[in-house]
């Protein structure tokens, strides 16, 4: 089944609200754009008492506007952006060096153009271009040139160092350098956001280097040509299952029901194909953070990934293994989903230690449901990104009958029944945590009748 990242914001600030969506989602997001470190810091432990993982996502080398209240400005208007926030409306990063004469910068989503028509010591002096209402924190976009802003701002780091999230959505990542440089502030893991040119041109590499890869459509379809972002996503999400990392398809999933109770056909279609893509997860945003039917959207989600699964197809070419898998846990992985695809197999249990094994198989978008069994809290946190996984925590792996021991916790816990034939991996009699080299396959009804833990 697909997974679903819930984006935390005003529409479950309720704690009710939150409880239920925490309950219906799999990992949930704190965009610290919108907020200093002190204010991102106590969201953080906030959302950190419902137990659900959470992803926080980053500045980055994003330009956003600063000022005070609204303004409203028409075609044909002037807006001068001052050096100094005494002047009413600054950028956060320093542009003026990177701008010349005749330059647009892009504001909404990439809907209204503000074109530099001077600069001085006082500012830059911009036409605008379309009736516009400037914000704060309005984001701005420079569609496809390249600027070499530092990763992380200040304020990212100093929240990441005072915080423990699974996973860390590195916005606006670039190349593999981005991610390394990123990994000195947190023990996280690094989701690579790719929302401009220079992140799809490097997308190989870092696709390799981090940990998992988020398709941001909403800015990179202002960096480069909006027909173009399909064929993109589709790319990237082959490559990241080519390499046994999470994909998450996000913005403008479900955006129709930020004000309507139910999604536009193609909406449904949009989310469809994802899924059939062989994404891991799919990200709402304002859909849950602003939007008025926050978890019908998740519902929704839930509904379209569900009816979808059975017809997901493998994307997974034969003949291309990435370095850092071992070639002994590829064969075994891709004999599990051969043997997983007998229509007798119902369910795959894989005990796992740092989550490698989970993720070799999850990539093979099997209908059939995964279960992950770990001793590592952050490893079963990590997890919930994982198409179709159900990350599952034993406080101790047994020396011995390792297998039957783990059936009957799935037993307990009612993600087993009698009737179910079981393929289970793991990993036996050695210590690197990165392997897998054991496959056995059982009918639980047989194994119960021939339990023996002497």
């Amino acid at each position: 089944m697909v997974k679903i990242v819930a984006t935390y914001g005003p529409s479950v600030y309720d704690p009710k609200a939150l409880k239920q969506l925490c309950e219906e989602s799999d990992v949930i997001r704190l965009n610290i754009s919108h907020q200093d470190p002190p204010s991102a810091i106590a969201t953080f432990n906030i959302l950190a008492k419902y137990g659900k993982p959470i992803m926080i996502d980053t500045s980055g080398p994003e330009v956003r506007l600063h000022m005070k209240g609204r303004l409203e400005l028409g075609k044909g208007d002037t807006l001068l952006v001052g050096r100094h926030s005494e002047q009413g409306v600054v950028f956060d990063q320093d542009l003026q060096n990177h701008l010349t004469i005749g330059n647009s910068i892009y504001l909404n989503d990439g809907m209204k153009e503000l074109k530099l028509i001077s600069s001085t010591a006082k500012g830059m002096l911009f036409k605008v271009m379309d009736d516009v209402t400037l914000k704060d924190r309005m984001a701005a976009n420079l569609k496809g040139r390249s600027l070499k802003f530092p990763i992380l701002k200040p304020s990212d780091i100093e929240t990441l160092m005072s915080t423990t999230p699974a996973f860390v959505a590195l916005s606006y990542t670039r190349s593999k350098v981005d991610i390394q440089k990123a990994r000195k502030h947190t023990s996280a893991k690094i989701i690579a956001k790719v929302e401009n040119w220079e992140g799809v041109k490097n997308i190989e590499e870092i696709v390799d280097e981090a940990d998992g890869v988020m398709i941001a459509r909403g800015d990179l379809g202002i960096e480069i040509p909006a027909e173009e972002v399909p064929i993109i996503q589709k790319e990237i999400v082959a490559l990241a299952n080519s390499y046994a990392k999470p994909s998450i398809v996000a913005t403008q999933v479900l955006y129709s029901m930020v004000s309507n109770p139910a999604p536009t056909r193609a909406e449904v279609s949009d989310i469809a194909n994802a899924v059939l893509d062989g994404t891991d997860a799919i990200l709402l945003s304002n859909e849950t953070a602003v939007g008025r039917y926050p978890l019908e959207a998740v519902r929704v989600v839930k509904k379209v990934g569900g009816r979808i699964a059975s017809h997901v197809k493998t994307k997974i070419v034969r003949d291309f293994r990435p370095p850092y898998i071992d070639s002994i846990s590829d064969t075994l992985s891709r004999t599990i989903y051969s043997i997983a695809s007998n229509k007798e197999i119902s369910k795959i249990i894989v005990i796992t230690r740092s989550g490698y094994s989970a993720h070799l198989i999850s990539r093979f978008k099997l209908p059939k449901p995964i279960i992950a069994i770990t001793t590592e809290h952050d490893v079963a946190l990590e997890l919930n990104l994982s198409y179709n996984v159900t990350p599952v925590r034993w406080d101790k792996r047994p020396e011995h009958h390792i297998i039957q021991r783990a059936a009957l916790l799935c037993l307990e816990k009612g993600l087993l029944d009698e009737r179910d034939t079981v393929v289970f991996a793991a990993a036996v009699r050695t210590k690197r945590p990165e392997i897998m080299n054991l496959i056995e396959v059982h009918n639980m009804g047989d194994m119960i009748s021939f339990l023996d833990l002497k």
